[in-house]
């Protein structure tokens, strides 16, 4: 870059611009003129083009990521049936039931059978990657192959495609097709086992009718008989393979035969032998996206209309109907939400593009004089711009598209603000609505960066040297007081919250702040209000800061001052967005650091540990066999020993220690109990602790007591009597630290007084609410022994990271422990992490902050850059008065720390300010008492740190390359007479 470019438009360059505007090629020759300035600032307009690249991918990145997060949550639903089990997405049944429709035949099969076969692909349009057919009796009684006796059960006789492949023949072999008359079948294991069924064995199979219509249908036919041999007992090869539609064990009680067989001994024999017809497709639908939802669904309507006409009474049972019908709302609620939220970071960046903009159109200003003066109209000036930018656009359009693919990709890798971790591959697409999206944001950022070219395109000559005469001139928005202005609508939202503590938004829940954007809507405004205010009072705190600089050795300091007072209009623009930036960024991460943290104190507070059982035991007094709790069998206590022991017996609770993965374990028991004072009693409960474990199980919070656990365990230590009272039940009582208290307890159906020894106080305790009444806290083992023996009990665990709920209960299975589960809270906050809502919104927030961020160095630079260009001939003048190179460079290097350690200290402030004020209002309401434990706002100093350091990084470069440009200087360039560049 040279370091003396030319005050005024290269008279050569002007005149083909002139020349090219005005010639029979006119049009051509404006793309040329557009062409040559876009190479003569190449700089600064590639620094444009990432902005646009940046707008574009990030509005690209919210329907990519919706769509991919709604695929995969539609995916999940498809695979789950009401039973809990897994089934393919995309699958569907039809099904015949006679039990609604009657028995059919051949006649009403066929038909049906042969548009599943030959059309039904055409019509759903969808690649089918399975078929299986399904054909089965009514029940009918096995009976001796004599006919005399009782029935052994009653089974189905039924046929399925493809069904030897699914299978493994445990005992015999698979069914043929016989002469004699006898019917081969398959037995499942289960029912061989349970019946005592031998291979080759003969048994004869009587339909008996169920119901009144089909007595009426069957008077005037044979009644079905077969003679059923048995060829062999097999099981599922795989229960989860997608081939069965049902799940395996619910076909136990059917006796399935060839196909074949099937027609030639039933459907051919006789008139109406089925009693359930299916078909069951799995077809291939990952390319379906929310706009492809109405077509589908059209095509599934279609289907279940063609069959139902084939045959009367023809059910689709199983379809993603519903499903698809609901992820089309999810995905474009979702987009419509994350849109909303994406307002403050393309804000952002739509001022980067606009101050960029602005820096390049006011290097061009003396240029675009020189050419209204020869001649060019302000439309053909801004037209120029036009092509400029709409060049700019298609290039930055495709690198966008691919930007908003990657970004989309991150976002669902988010758990929190800055948070990653790489899950699924998700289809990362660019769906209609990313391209529609796309081409609107283009058109709309082009718009907005002729806006600094409007102001300009109306100089000629003259109004240009009388504007640049008048250049202090304060921005339009504080000579409008709009800062001033726009303290009203914050004073108002503020207000606002504090009286309704949220807005319904879009019919989600209002406590929500993932699901209603508009709880944002007004911190983002006191950002931006308070941002416009440090930036009308920055010249102030110069001029404050220039007073007591005077008295200071060195000149560069209050040189810097002096400039940066007597000159807003050269350095509002980069305030402003560092400021923006910086205050964003600190409310976002405190935002995300606090609701992550309640997320984690709301649900250990729920449920104590990550894990919480119920421990029976096993009652003594019962019959049962050992379960839960009973003691080896070796050790067992004679009978009679028993009923006058303990009620309960409880295995130690370290045998949950050896759980692979858990690493502690503790009791805790509730009761409830009366309590009586010196002078009144209440009702209240009694939780019994083991004070040693429970200190490594649960999370402590430093607002639950006004001390630590371990401190407050310790005071149980001293007296196996004493109790931790709640603050409100000691107030109740009027009870100090030292008073005994006595307590009615009858955990073991018998009423015991329990003395007690007030030791403490706390306010809160996990699991326990205050809407529940007050309550105090105890010796587990003292409550045990002063009511004579053990009872029920919760425990607690703590289990490492790569614990499942899978591997715990399999845990429990394999050491004999039978337990009731409370909760897994490791799962259930992994659930609420994935949210879409919340993984959407931080991985947006995320998503923005690096690219605004980055954004701001690159246009702090930049205007670092042009700031020493501009000032070229007062830098010289400064040289040539006697500075030295290191003075002027000191100088440029205030005034960058200047610059950016002011307004990063705002813009810390003010984003510190709008957690304190905005983010209690921010709470996600979960639960019968979701304001407990108390929400307290965390400011992500941590994460404020690595902002800094980004940004001292940028004083760094910058400084560095003023200096440069420093030693570069030449005298005789810069002291001259004329204009300054």
């Amino acid at each position: 870059m040279a370091t003396s470019p030319s005050i005024r438009p290269p008279r050569a360059f002007a005149g083909a611009a002139a020349r090219a505007q005005w010639s029979p090629q006119g049009f051509f020759g404006l793309i040329i003129v557009a062409l040559r300035r876009l190479w003569s600032h190449l700089a600064l307009m590639l620094t444009i083009a990432a902005g646009f690249v940046v707008a574009i991918g990030l509005t690209v990145s919210i329907p990519v990521y919706a769509e991919a997060v709604g695929y995969r949550i539609l995916r999940d639903e498809l695979s789950m049936t009401d039973s809990g089990a897994r089934r393919p997405p995309f699958a569907f049944m039809y099904r015949y039931l006679a039990s609604q429709n009657g028995l059919i035949g051949a006649a009403a099969y066929d038909p049906a059978d042969a548009y599943v076969r030959d059309t039904i692909a055409e019509r759903l349009a969808l690649p089918i990657e399975r078929v299986v057919r399904y054909r089965s009796t009514d029940k009918m009684p096995i009976l001796p192959s004599s006919g005399v006796g009782d029935p052994l059960m009653w089974v189905n006789v039924a046929a399925a495609s493809n069904f030897a492949e699914q299978i493994t023949i445990v005992d015999g072999r698979l069914p043929q097709v016989r002469d004699d008359g006898d019917v081969e079948v398959l037995i499942h294991e289960e029912m061989a086992a349970n019946l005592g069924l031998q291979i080759d064995e003969r048994y004869l199979l009587l339909n008996k009718p169920l119901f009144e219509f089909q007595q009426a249908e069957a008077a005037d036919e044979e009644p079905i008989q077969i003679t059923a041999r048995i060829a062999g007992v097999w099981r599922a090869q795989d229960d989860r393979s997608d081939y069965w539609f049902y799940q395996p064990i619910t076909l136990k009680e059917t006796f399935f035969i060839d196909e074949a067989a099937f027609d030639q001994s039933l459907v051919q024999a006789y008139k109406t032998p089925i009693h359930v017809a299916l078909w069951y497709l799995i077809t291939d639908g990952s390319h379906i996206r929310s706009a492809d939802v109405p077509g589908v669904l059209g095509n599934i309507a279609r289907t279940s209309s063609d069959l139902g006409n084939i045959l009367a009474g023809m059910r689709l049972d199983v379809s993603p109907r519903e499903a698809l019908a609901d992820h089309q709302q999810q995905v474009q609620r979702l987009t419509l939400i994350l849109s909303i939220f994406s307002i403050p970071v393309l804000g952002l960046i739509a001022y980067f593009i606009l101050l960029v903009a602005s820096l390049v159109v006011q290097r061009q200003s003396n240029e675009i004089a020189v050419l209204r003066s020869r001649g060019a109209s302000r439309g053909q000036v801004l037209l120029v711009y036009l092509m400029e930018w709409t060049l700019l656009g298609a290039i930055a359009l495709g690198l966008g598209l691919l930007l908003g693919q990657g970004a989309g990709m991150v976002m669902t890798w988010t758990r929190s603000f800055l948070e990653l971790v790489p899950g699924e591959p998700l289809p990362i697409e660019l769906t209609p609505d990313a391209w529609q999206r796309a081409w609107q944001m283009l058109a709309v950022l082009v718009i907005a960066s002729l806006i600094p070219a409007f102001g300009v395109a109306r100089y000629t000559i003259v109004s240009f040297k009388s504007d640049r005469a008048r250049a202090g001139q304060r921005p339009l928005w504080q000579r409008a007081y709009l800062d001033i202005l726009l303290l009203i609508p914050v004073w108002y939202g503020y207000s606002l919250l504090q009286q309704r503590g949220t807005v319904a938004f879009l019919g989600g829940t209002a406590g929500d702040p993932f699901g209603n954007p508009l709880l944002l809507l007004a911190p983002t405004l006191f950002v931006f209000t308070m941002a416009l205010i440090a930036a009308r009072l920055f010249p102030l705190a110069m001029t404050l800061l220039a007073w007591p600089a005077e008295r200071l050795p060195g000149i560069a300091l209050v040189t810097a001052l002096r400039y940066l007072a007597r000159t807003p209009s050269a350095y509002t623009g980069p305030v402003l967005l560092l400021v923006l930036t910086l205050s964003l960024a600190t409310f976002t991460a405190s935002m995300a650091r606090t609701l992550d943290q309640h997320l984690y104190d709301e649900a250990y507070y729920a449920n104590g540990g990550d894990m919480r059982v119920y421990d029976l035991g096993q009652a003594t007094e019962s019959a049962a066999g050992p379960g839960f709790g009973t003691a080896p069998a070796d050790g067992a206590a004679p009978e009679s020993d028993v009923l006058e022991g303990p009620r309960f017996l409880f295995l130690p609770v370290t045998e949950y220690l050896r759980i692979p993965g858990v690493t502690g374990a503790t009791r805790v028991s509730s009761s409830g109990v009366e309590v009586r004072g010196s002078t009144s009693s209440l009702s209240g409960r009694f939780i019994g602790v083991d004070r040693v474990d429970i200190t490594q199980v649960t999370r402590w919070r430093d607002d639950y007591a006004r001390e630590s656990l371990g401190a407050l365990m310790n005071r149980l230590a001293d007296d196996p009597s004493s109790v931790l009272l709640s603050t409100d039940m000691a107030a109740k009582l009027g009870a100090r630290v030292g008073d005994r208290l006595t307590i009615l307890m009858s955990d073991l159906d018998s009423r015991v007084e329990v003395p007690v020894t007030v030791a403490g106080y706390v306010r809160l305790f996990p699991t326990i609410y205050p809407a529940d009444g007050p309550f105090m806290i105890g010796n587990l083992d003292y409550a045990h022994d002063a009511q004579g023996g053990m009872y029920p009990y919760d425990v607690w665990l703590s289990v490492d990271d790569t614990m499942t709920r899978e591997r715990l209960e399999r845990g429990f299975l394999d050491i004999g422990l039978a337990t009731f589960e409370r909760g897994f809270i490791p799962e259930e906050i992994l659930a609420e992490r994935q949210r879409p809502e919340r993984q959407g919104f931080y991985g947006l927030l995320s998503v923005g902050f690096v690219a605004s961020a980055f954004l701001t160095v690159l246009g702090f630079l930049f205007y670092s850059l042009l700031s020493f260009q501009r000032r070229f001939v007062e830098l010289g003048m400064l040289r040539a008065i006697g500075l030295s190179s290191r003075q002027l460079g000191t100088l440029l290097a205030c005034e960058q720390a200047l610059i950016i350690g002011i307004g990063g200290a705002a813009g810390t402030l003010i984003g510190v300010a709008a957690s304190q004020l905005f983010i209690p209002f921010l709470q996600v309401r979960r639960g019968e008492h979701p304001q407990i434990p108390p929400f307290i706002v965390g400011i992500a100093w941590d994460q404020i740190a690595v902002i800094y350091a980004v940004f001292f990084g940028m004083l760094l470069l910058a400084v560095a390359m003023m200096v440069l440009l420093l030693r570069r200087m030449k005298l005789f360039q810069a002291v001259k007479l004329g204009e300054a560049i």
